[in-house]
């Protein structure tokens, strides 16, 4: 069977430990949840990594988790659903801040103190 599992990577850059959040869906083969959290909690174990950006300042793996697992049902014709999650406001930010918080992610510029200097 084919699931999706949703996980998030926190990285601090520099002395500041600025923090970024980079959000993964995972595809992974296995026989039930357990076993695809098993094999996500691997792969997240050999993501963990230390580097150097184009500063020099010192980018590394704060956490990693694995938030949500989805079975991804048979596919339709040219498309599966691999993941889906629901999320709501409970926060006292109005509903376009949220929304906007929620649906844009860094940019080139905003990326710029994750690059790895070796391969700049």
């Amino acid at each position: 069977m084919i699931y999706g599992v949703k996980v998030i990577h926190t990285y601090s850059v520099g002395k500041d430990d600025r923090c970024f959040y980079e959000e993964l869906i995972l595809k992974v083969n296995a026989d039930s949840f357990d076993e695809a959290y098993e094999k996500t909690e691997q792969y997240m174990r050999d993501c963990v990594c230390e580097y150097k950006n184009i500063n020099g300042e010192s980018v590394k793996t704060q956490a990693i988790e694995a938030l949500d697992c989805f079975l991804a049902v048979d596919p339709e014709g040219d498309v599966q659903e691999l993941y889906s999650s629901f999320s709501i406001n409970d926060s006292s930010l109005p509903e376009e801040e949220y929304y906007r918080l929620i649906t844009s992610p860094c940019g080139e510029k905003e990326l710029r103190p994750l690059r790895n200097k070796e391969f700049n």
